[in-house]
């Protein structure tokens, strides 16, 4: 009678971490941006040398100030991207609707490890509409083949 009483409470206690542990996640876990959308994709295909843009568009409902993470990862199949390939920078276009004045920060992306740009900015002017251009451009002997591009956007508040 003793060891059911044991393993009953043992077994309430591990009930209740778990449930402790899934509500601190769900407290956590990160939140959909607003009307977060690619408005122009990367070209298909690339000539090394050149530059390309990517814009993504956001909302910021509550026009609230805010941190802005963004981090473009660009990874290659068969070979580790090397530092100084690719150099990114970008522009956040804010505005509001009908758009009495239009915001626009420069944003300089530092690459911290081999194919791997961050930029972080305090946005201090909240508006609703915004809009994220990379420019995105490579060496002239750039090595022909597969990269893969991982952009990542947080926010907070």
């Amino acid at each position: 009678m003793r060891h059911r009483n044991i393993i009953l409470v043992a077994f309430i206690l591990l009930l209740a971490l778990t449930v402790c542990q899934v509500s601190a996640w769900s407290k956590w876990k990160p939140k959909q941006i607003p009307g977060f959308h690619v408005v122009k994709q990367l070209a298909e295909s690339m000539v090394a040398g050149s530059t390309y843009e990517m814009e993504v568009y956001f909302r910021n409902p509550k026009r609230e100030n805010f941190a802005m993470n963004v981090t473009l990862e660009i990874t290659e199949e068969q070979f580790n991207v090397g530092l100084g390939e690719f150099s990114v920078t970008g522009t956040l276009y804010a505005w509001e609707t009908p758009p009495p004045e239009k915001y626009c920060d420069k944003l300089t992306f530092k690459e911290d490890k081999a194919g791997i740009f961050s930029n972080t900015t305090v946005i201090v002017h909240g508006k609703t509409h915004n809009r994220l251009t990379l420019r995105i451009s490579s060496v002239p002997n750039l090595m022909p083949d597969t990269y893969t591009f991982t952009l990542t956007v947080t926010l907070q508040y």
